[in-house]
């Protein structure tokens, strides 16, 4: 976890309302192959509807990547390390390793400790100050 030091980021936007939640967002990106797409969009949209359900996931999402059509991205928030951790052990998480097996590339997979969460306030913050347009 990082350490709560004033950065340039939060001088830049003091009056900023932030919430000190800690989440896990874990992303697992594949390339599918080629005729195993459906398949793998089948499986990961099934596990990811009975993980919504789950009162410890916060999002979970399947999509299809608007730059590389052929990527599949799937993502998680979960509520704590904790709560991730008893996911990756469940047997519900075996079928996403069986998604992982349909994949022609090695997945890229990452698991990022969220600190802080901003909204609407940082654009509005940033966008109504003056421009420096010398610089």
């Amino acid at each position: 976890m990082v350490a709560d030091i004033p950065s340039t980021f939060d001088r830049d936007c003091p009056a900023e309302k932030e919430t000190q939640l800690v989440t896990i967002l874990a992303v697992l990106e594949l390339v599918p192959q080629i005729h195993e797409r459906q398949a793998m969009l089948e499986v990961l949209g099934s596990v990811a509807e009975r993980i919504k359900a789950n009162p410890k996931c916060v999002s979970c999402g399947v999509f299809e990547e608007a730059t590389a059509p052929q990527r599949v991205v799937y993502t998680e928030e979960w509520r704590s390390a904790e709560d991730l951790h008893a996911h990756i052990r469940s047997a519900l998480y075996l079928r996403i390793l069986n998604a992982v097996e349909l994949s022609r590339e090695p997945p890229k997979v990452s698991f990022h400790e969220v600190t802080k969460t901003r909204s609407m306030e940082l654009i509005e913050s940033l966008r109504s100050r003056k421009v420096n347009l010398a610089g």
